[in-house]
């Protein structure tokens, strides 16, 4: 006799075998970081040390996905719109998050707001230098300079909007002093003319300069950081010499979509700050020239709500237009009428274009990385 089990309670079970399903333990497939910036430069060494520290503590591969393009918006935004389940995160930076946004129309995010905030993971800082020539041994020195000489001397920088850009509108904004912004291709153009002597001053990142500096090919004034900086702490910071509320960090962290469970956010929070306390980690960050920047998961939040403040002030004051457009020298101060010069023109007469130099459009915060 063929005995026939009751279809009203099989149906009855099924629904209880999805949230069975659904609530697989994470993670259980490999995860993806984005890093919105090409191959080889410090933000894709950033993101590949933290797909490396993620990977072990959590037993997934965590592949590397370098999404380049548009300042760091293509890949930014990609992450945006990815579905907030930890299984797509990116490597952050002020750059990516809160210059980006402002340089680019329609970028596709809100670098804050529609994100989730996992982890802060390394920070560096950034040197004022000099060319020799120039007669001033510390801040105070290069302040009374620029003041007799408004205008007349010249900041090199990555490109328009990029962070060692906005170091240098920073500095004017907070001294009331006028430098002539020179956007270059990168900054490794930017220093060699400064070693040249065709220009006057950058605020380059601490890694990239400090060989010019150790070979007294330039000139180091100031660290940027609040604080000395620990790999070079002979070097007095802008602020202790007399220039308040100088600060504009330069770190990179873990974001992922917004709205992803805090449980998954913590637990790799928790995974980033463990490894960062370890002399392997802090050892390796250092020999990049940088630090370990722990915090919790809610002071990062208010770091970037804070850094985003700034950053509308500064390119506010910058006068930069969307889309990477160049903005015109004299960033502060009212200057003399000039006529401005297109996205693209040559520079100004009497300046040697070396290779990178102004002659072509300058390039976002993308070049620089």
């Amino acid at each position: 006799m063929i005995r026939r089990r009751p279809l009203l309670g099989t149906l009855a079970a099924a629904p209880l075998a999805v949230p069975a399903l659904a609530q697989a333990p994470w993670p259980n497939r490999p995860i993806r970081l984005v890093v919105p910036f090409p191959p080889g430069g410090a933000s894709d060494i950033a993101g590949r040390q933290q797909a490396q520290v993620l990977s072990e503590a959590l037993g997934v591969a965590v592949v590397v996905d370098n999404r380049a393009g548009a300042g760091g918006t293509i890949g930014t935004a990609h992450v945006a719109q990815s579905a907030p389940d930890g299984y797509t995160v990116m490597m952050s930076s002020p750059s990516s998050h809160l210059g980006a946004p402002l340089l680019f129309r329609n970028p596709g995010y809100e670098g804050v707001d529609d994100f989730t905030h996992i982890a802060t993971f390394a920070t560096g800082t950034a040197m004022v230098c000099v060319h020799p020539s120039v007669p001033a041994r510390n801040i105070q020195e290069l302040i009374a300079h620029a003041r007799a000489n408004p205008g007349r001397l010249n900041f090199g920088s990555a490109g328009a909007g990029g962070a060692n850009h906005m170091l240098g509108v920073l500095f004017m904004l907070r001294t009331g002093v006028e430098f002539t912004h020179v956007p270059y291709r990168g900054a490794a153009p930017a220093l060699a003319d400064l070693i040249a002597g065709n220009i006057q001053l950058v605020f380059d990142s601490f890694s990239g300069i400090i060989g010019a500096v150790r070979a007294g090919q330039v000139r180091a004034l100031a660290v940027t950081n609040p604080t000395r900086w620990p790999l070079a702490p002979e070097y007095p910071t802008v602020q202790e010499q007399g220039v308040p509320d100088y600060n504009l960090p330069s770190f990179s962290a873990v974001v992922g979509p917004r709205g992803i469970p805090d449980a998954i956010a913590d637990r790799m929070h928790a995974a980033i700050n463990a490894a960062l306390a370890t002399p392997q980690w802090q050892e390796t960050l250092s020999r990049g020239g940088n630090a370990p920047f722990p915090n919790t998961r809610a002071r990062f939040l208010e770091i970037m709500q804070e850094q985003r403040r700034t950053w509308q002030e500064l390119v506010r004051t910058a006068g930069i237009q969307p889309e990477g457009c160049r903005i015109l020298n004299r960033a502060l101060a009212p200057a003399p009428p000039r006529r401005p010069r297109r996205c693209g023109a040559s520079a100004p007469a009497g300046r040697s274009p070396a290779a990178g130099h102004p002659s072509s459009p300058p390039r976002s915060a993308e070049s620089s990385r």
